[in-house]
């Protein structure tokens, strides 16, 4: 009786551990099915985010890179709004006396730009921005902040010839480089301080990089010395 006794306590301890082992190894499973659970749905709202961000990155790089004209298949209001957007922009440069072509209206994909040459803006070799320039991109300030804008991206170019001058060699000894990217960060802070918003400015400098005609006449020249202002909408950056 005894040993049927033990033999029933014994039976009944390994039965409880086996149980105890099993719901051990169950609970244990059970946790790593919700482990993984979580790290797939985290994987999959982070590439989501992945996604839109390249999305909207890709907007705006076509911005940066100036891409322009662009097929775009923008609605009628669009097109209006971009129509007199123009004539706002080709009438802030007549309204002080500059020259045809020295202040451009473009239209890109997602945004629109503003091209001014350097000889409303700056005296030649100067990042100073002379007063019409600063009415000039007063009026261009106005224009972006009429509607809501998702970035601006401010360009400084200029042409191939080398800086020589002293007094301009001693302010901007890595040349043309260091000259457009003075000149875009002068014009991306003359922008903030007439109500566009800092946190949305983007400058940079690209000497002679990327001319917008050949360097071989005077006239070819002035056309390459410039700053852009590329402005990305922000209804188009939500939707890229």
């Amino acid at each position: 009786m005894k040993n049927a006794l033990q033999t029933v306590l014994l039976a009944s301890l390994v039965f409880g551990s086996a149980a105890c082992i099993a719901q051990r190894r169950y609970d244990d499973a059970l946790g790593e099915v919700k482990y993984y659970q979580k790290q797939y749905q985290d994987l999959s709202s982070f590439h989501g985010q992945l996604e839109a961000e390249n999305a909207r990155l890709k907007g705006e790089l076509e911005l940066y890179q100036g891409k322009m004209p662009i097929e775009s298949a923008a609605t009628r209001d669009i097109d209006e709004r971009l129509a007199r957007l123009k004539q706002l922009t080709e009438a802030i440069g007549t309204s002080v006396g500059a020259e045809p072509g020295d202040v451009e209206f473009l239209k890109v994909d997602g945004g629109y730009g503003v091209r001014v040459t350097d000889a409303v803006l700056f005296d030649s070799g100067s990042d100073e921005i002379k007063p019409e320039g600063k009415e000039i991109l007063l009026k261009v300030a106005q224009q972006i902040g009429s509607q809501p804008y998702q970035r601006v991206w401010v360009r400084g170019h200029t042409d191939t010839d080398p800086v020589k001058r002293a007094q301009t060699v001693e302010r901007f000894p890595h040349g043309n480089l260091q000259l457009s990217a003075s000149r875009a960060v002068e014009v991306g802070a003359f922008l903030t301080k007439s109500g566009v918003s800092l946190e949305k400015v983007v400058v940079a400098g690209f000497g002679p990089a990327e001319p917008v005609a050949p360097n071989d006449t005077a006239e070819h020249k002035r056309k390459n010395r410039r700053v852009e202002i590329f402005v990305l909408d922000s209804a188009a950056g939500e939707s890229h």
